[in-house]
Formats: C-alpha cells, sequence, structure tokens
C-alpha cells in the first residue's frame, strides 16, 4: 500500500504540469468591443506568456484591426471581421507593449518569462475573474486528498501485532 501511495505522490505533479505546460503553449486573445474610447480593445491585456509560447487575436467586432508591435519586431498584419491572426511566436523574455496600426490608441502589452508562469486564462467574453483551477488540476487534487485519507485510516485500522499496544487500556 504505501508503494502505490508512493508511486501516487510522484507521479501526481507530472499529472499537475502536463496541462500547465500545454496551456503555455499557445494563448488566444480577442479584439473586442468596450466601453469609452478607444470604444475597441485587446482582452486580456496584459497577455502573461513564457518563453517560446505564441499568441493569436481574434477579431471579435466590426472594423478591420492588427496587433502590430510598438518597435516593429512583428505584426499580425490586418485581421479582419471574425478572423484570427496567425500566431506570434515570443522566443524571448521580456515586456512587448504593441498597438493597431490601423488605430493607435488601441493599445496593448505581451509580458513573456523565462521561468513558468500561469498562462493568461482563455477569454469567454467580457467577465474579469477566476474561475478556479483547471478541472485536471481540481481532479488531481481531489484523488490526492482520497488517497491521503485512505491511507491514513489503513493505518489507524491495521491489526496490532504480537505485544503492541497491550501497556495501554482503551480508558487510558
Amino acid at each position: 500500500m504505501r508503494r502505490l501511495l508512493l508511486a501516487i505522490a510522484i507521479a501526481l505533479p507530472g499529472l499537475l504540469v502536463v496541462p500547465l505546460a500545454a496551456s503555455a503553449a499557445s494563448t488566444p486573445a480577442r479584439i473586442v468591443d468596450c466601453a469609452g474610447t478607444p470604444p475597441w480593445c485587446f482582452s486580456p491585456n496584459p497577455i502573461q506568456i513564457t518563453v517560446g509560447s505564441t499568441v493569436t487575436w481574434t477579431n471579435a467586432t466590426g472594423p478591420t484591426h492588427t496587433a502590430t508591435s510598438d518597435t516593429g519586431a512583428w505584426t499580425t498584419g490586418s485581421i479582419a471581421p471574425g478572423t484570427t491572426s496567425a500566431a506570434v511566436t515570443f522566443p524571448t523574455a521580456g515586456t512587448f507593449p504593441y498597438h493597431c496600426a490601423i488605430h493607435p490608441s488601441m493599445t496593448g502589452t505581451v509580458i513573456v518569462s523565462a521561468a513558468a508562469a500561469p498562462s493568461s486564462p482563455p477569454v469567454r467574453g467580457l467577465a474579469s475573474g477566476g474561475g478556479g483551477p483547471q478541472l485536471p488540476i481540481g481532479a488531481a487534487l481531489l484523488l490526492l486528498g482520497v488517497g491521503l485519507l485512505a491511507a491514513r485510516g489503513v493505518r489507524r485500522n491495521r491489526p496490532h501485532g504480537a505485544g503492541e499496544g497491550i501497556d495501554k487500556l482503551p480508558h487510558q
């Protein structure tokens, strides 16, 4: 039983890391209608990714937009309404401001970290806020908790060996 629990304890961190690594590889962003001036904006803003990750932008508005690096290092080109840009890869860590070349008051930032950091959550509309851990992480944590409780119960209910526990009476 202990070997099984040890194997689970060793394998569990790997199961937790795989979904996070996979989600860091490609991050979606959107161009959306927003209140105020300008009437459109990038979401999420800032985008947080790790080195080597890619970002794509989907235009969810009426007019055409771009996502263009402030330094001219990269551009998505024109993104027509309802379409998604080609992926832009970020091979180095840093902070990369960008804007829409057609609407220069639309600005955003991509923050690229060298260490494993949380990627931007998938865009689910204009609402902000967290939704808790992803299902694989939550399921893995639940399994770990059940396994630990089961191990504790097995340890408590195991029969005593010869001579164990004889010196103590239940009422002491």
